[in-house]
């Protein structure tokens, strides 16, 4: 007999999508919410332009291989204090941003908000 798989808010999952879940409901991502799955590549310097990859980036209804008609969101680099990024180009599946100048050495935190709602955080390491 199996062990239950972990639960993610109560309900039960298993395999892949336990982790895939868990980790949205803790990084409080609801279904309309974007969703970053990481950040390429995952180390840079301040200045370099990285690649925030995800699902919903445009927000609910967007279409997944089209530029988001307006990027109305933001990119935080840390959480204390957040560094805003510079946008480079804006898609519903990933976004170029500048690393900020502003950003705190070592690891942060990568937020992507879009319409009042704040996706889960990826770690990416900001190199001197």
């Amino acid at each position: 007999m199996s062990r239950p798989a972990p639960t993610a808010r109560g309900v039960r999952v298993r395999g892949v999508l336990a982790a895939v879940l868990a980790s949205t409901a803790l990084g409080c991502v609801g279904i309309d919410s974007p969703v970053v799955v990481g950040v390429e590549p995952a180390a840079a310097a301040r200045g370099a332009v990285v690649t925030v990859r995800g699902t919903s980036l445009c927000g609910a209804g967007a279409d997944d291989e089209a530029p988001c008609a307006v990027a109305a969101g933001d990119v935080t680099f840390g959480l204390d204090p957040p560094a805003g990024a510079t946008v480079v180009s804006w898609a519903d599946e990933q976004i170029e941003v500048v690393v900020p100048s502003s950003a705190v050495l070592g690891e942060v935190a990568v937020v992507v908000t879009v319409g009042g709602r704040s996706s889960n955080a990826a770690t990416f390491t900001v190199l001197p």
